[in-house]
């Protein structure tokens, strides 16, 4: 996991220490490889979404941005809010994105989003109609639409992660997780390019040291480099450079209908990186809205987001209230509790942020 706190570091300290945990509750115990799997993105944002609410209950104004890998065998899960970003590099040198930029300069549905939610967006007025600097949300002038924490700024700025899941060939490839020093001075192939052949400890200094070099330590510069290797493999072994290297790939192969697992163990072209999985949504409904595994269907009345139980009856369906086309009816999941249903409400703009409304995750 990596953090990029600001206004402070108690919501990436706060993050560190509960996300993961947060995360794990929201799976439900005794499944199959392929149902965890098949769980997580689900499970993500549930744990963020908990994470963040339960830091707002402390009234501290700090946030971060998160950038959450697992790793599974070849199959890569990455959550992310934030400006922080996650790449993969194929042993055949073609590079992959995995996380999404939540920068307002750059992201026009975030912009739409958090307008349509009640919050402004614009850029540093410093008088006579001046604007200078890049997009900012206001109140708060923060330049993120997502991130955990930020209670000064409003609830529009949501916790929802981008998650994206791939599974690798089988001949394994680099991550590199970097918070946006690194890649405000470096692009992908730059930063590659300036660690091959490197092992990941040293390519995860040496892309800090090319990035500081380039623009010197104006923001939080933090690299963490995995190499997923076959068993036999400890040390990379990546292929000369080709001269169609340098090509950005963000198409992946999907997985066909012949796929029945994600653990098939088919042939897999070396080039392909096979995308599982990949939703970037805000709309918390649209999120939470998976079928649920078997074996948790007797956990029907539990919040989706905190994990509480609820007695029949005090569950509100997270549908409740949305421009869902079909028919909800009572008894259609997942379901909020009162508490977690305010915080949907509140990221929607169904509520004004900062209402004074207390909200309790009912886990303290």
């Amino acid at each position: 996991m990596l953090f990029d706190g600001h206004n402070g570091s108690a919501a990436a300290i706060y993050s560190k220490e509960n996300l993961l945990n947060n995360v794990l509750a929201a799976i439900p115990s005794d499944l199959s490889r392929e149902d965890w799997l098949a769980t997580l993105p689900r499970a993500l944002v549930a744990g963020f979404v908990k994470t963040d609410k339960d830091f707002q209950e402390k009234a501290q104004k700090s946030g971060t941005t998160v950038t959450f890998v697992i790793i599974d065998g070849w199959v890569i899960t990455v959550a992310s809010v934030g400006d922080s970003r996650c790449i993969v590099e194929s042993a055949e040198g073609v590079i992959y994105s995995l996380s999404a930029d939540h920068r307002l300069e750059c992201n026009k549905e975030e912009r739409e989003r958090i307008t349509a939610s009640g919050g402004e967006v614009g850029r540093l007025n410093t008088g006579g109609g001046t604007e200078i600097g890049p997009l900012r949300c206001w109140p708060g002038g923060l330049c993120l639409s997502r991130s955990i924490g930020d209670l000064d700024v409003g609830e529009f700025i949501v916790p929802i992660p981008y998650v994206k899941q791939v599974k690798l060939s089988t001949s394994g490839g680099r991550l590199i997780i970097s918070s946006d020093g690194v890649w405000d001075a470096l692009s992908s192939e730059m930063a590659l390019n300036c660690c091959h052949g490197m092992s990941a400890d040293v390519a995860a200094d040496q892309i800090v040291k090319e990035a500081v070099q380039e623009k010197g330590l104006r923001d939080d510069t933090t690299c963490i480099v995995v190499d997923v290797l076959p068993p036999e493999k400890t040390t990379p072994t990546l292929p000369p450079k080709k001269p169609v290297k340098g090509v950005f790939k963000a198409m992946f192969r999907k997985r066909t209908p012949e796929s029945s697992s994600y653990m098939e163990k088919g042939y897999v072209e070396p080039d392909v990186v096979e995308e599982i999985y990949e939703e970037g949504s805000a709309v918390l409904a649209e999120r939470l809205d998976t079928e649920y595994p078997l074996c948790n269907m007797f956990k029907l009345f539990m919040c989706a987001v905190c994990q509480i139980e609820m007695k029949h009856g005090e569950g509100i369906s997270v549908h409740a209230g949305t421009s869902n086309p079909r028919k909800v009816r009572p008894w259609d999941g997942p379901f909020l509790c009162l508490s977690c249903q305010s915080k949907k409400e509140a990221m929607e703009g169904k509520r004004p942020s900062g209402d004074g409304v207390k909200i309790s995750s009912g886990s303290d």
